[in-house]
C-alpha cells in the first residue's frame, strides 16, 4: 500500500506542481454523486416518458429513455471532463480533476478512451478490477488512466511549487541586463525554489551565506549578474521560468 501519494510534475515551461494522487476513497465518493445525478436525470426522464404514455406516446418516450440511459452509461464522464477542464460535477465538488501524466490538461480524446474503459473496470463489480490496478499502481490510476495516459489529482491538497515570491518583481532595467535566455537544470530551479519559499523566515546575512553557495557558478553558467549573489539566484529564476515579464507583487 502507498503511503506518500504525492506526485511532483514538471511542464515544459519548467513550472514544477506537486499534487497529491486521488485515491479509491475520494473517487469513489465522486462517482457516487455523479451515480446520483444520473439516477436523478433518469427520475426526470421516467417521469416525462409517464406523462407521454397519458396521451398515447408511450413508445417514443420509451425509446427516448433508453437512449438517454446509454448515453448516460458511456458518455456521462467524457463530456463533462471535456467542458469542465478534466471534472465531472462529482470530481469538481471533491475537488479532484483529470489531467495527462505530464501534468497538462487532458485532451478530449483521452478523455473519452478512459471512459469508454470504464466498463473494464467495473468487473466484476462495483470497480472491482479498477480499484485492484489502482493499488499497485504508484499514481493509483486504475486501466482507463494507464491507458488513456491520464492520472486523477486531487487539488485541493496541490502546492504549486512554481509559485515562489519573486520580491522585489523584476524591474524593467534589470529585464534588459538579462540573457535572451536562461536554462536552469531541474536540481537548480529546485533549489532556488526552495530558497525563494524560506526567504522570508532567514536573516539577510543567512540568505546571504546560502545564496553566495549557487549564485558564483550561476553566474558563469548563464551570464546573469546583480548587486548581491541572492538577487542573482531571483533573476536567474525569473528568467528561466518566464516570470521575469510579468509584473509580480506579493504571493
Amino acid at each position: 500500500m502507498l503511503l506518500d501519494t504525492t506526485t511532483s510534475i514538471a511542464t515544459p515551461e519548467r513550472v514544477r506542481f506537486r499534487h497529491r494522487v486521488a485515491g479509491p476513497g475520494r473517487r469513489f465518493a465522486a462517482w457516487a454523486l455523479d451515480a446520483f445525478v444520473q439516477s436523478m436525470v433518469l427520475v426526470a426522464l421516467a417521469s416525462i416518458v409517464g406523462a407521454l404514455g397519458a396521451v398515447g406516446l408511450e413508445g417514443f418516450g420509451t425509446g427516448a429513455l433508453l437512449v438517454t440511459i446509454f448515453l448516460l452509461q458511456w458518455f456521462y464522464g467524457s463530456f463533462f471532463e471535456s467542458v469542465l477542464a478534466g471534472q465531472t460535477p462529482g470530481k469538481l465538488a471533491l475537488s479532484l480533476r483529470v489531467v495527462t501524466d505530464s501534468g497538462a490538461p487532458a485532451r478530449v480524446p483521452q478523455l473519452v478512451l478512459r471512459n469508454l474503459l470504464k466498463g473494464a473496470d467495473f468487473l466484476p463489480v462495483l470497480y472491482g478490477v479498477g480499484v485492484l490496478v489502482m493499488l499497485f499502481d504508484e499514481r493509483l490510476r486504475r486501466i482507463g488512466d494507464l491507458v488513456a495516459g491520464t492520472v486523477v489529482v486531487d487539488e485541493t491538497l496541490g502546492t504549486m511549487l512554481g509559485s515562489a515570491p519573486i520580491e522585489p518583481p523584476v524591474t524593467d532595467e534589470e529585464r534588459r541586463g538579462l540573457p535572451a535566455r536562461v536554462d536552469l537544470t531541474r536540481d537548480e530551479l529546485g533549489v532556488i525554489e526552495e530558497f525563494l519559499r524560506r526567504r522570508a523566515r532567514m536573516s539577510d546575512e543567512r540568505a546571504n551565506e546560502l545564496a553566495e553557495l549557487l549564485a558564483p557558478a550561476l553566474t558563469t553558467a548563464s551570464g546573469v549578474e546583480a548587486e548581491t549573489p541572492e538577487r542573482v539566484l531571483v533573476l536567474a529564476y525569473a528568467r528561466a521560468t518566464g516570470r521575469d515579464r510579468v509584473l509580480e507583487g506579493p504571493q
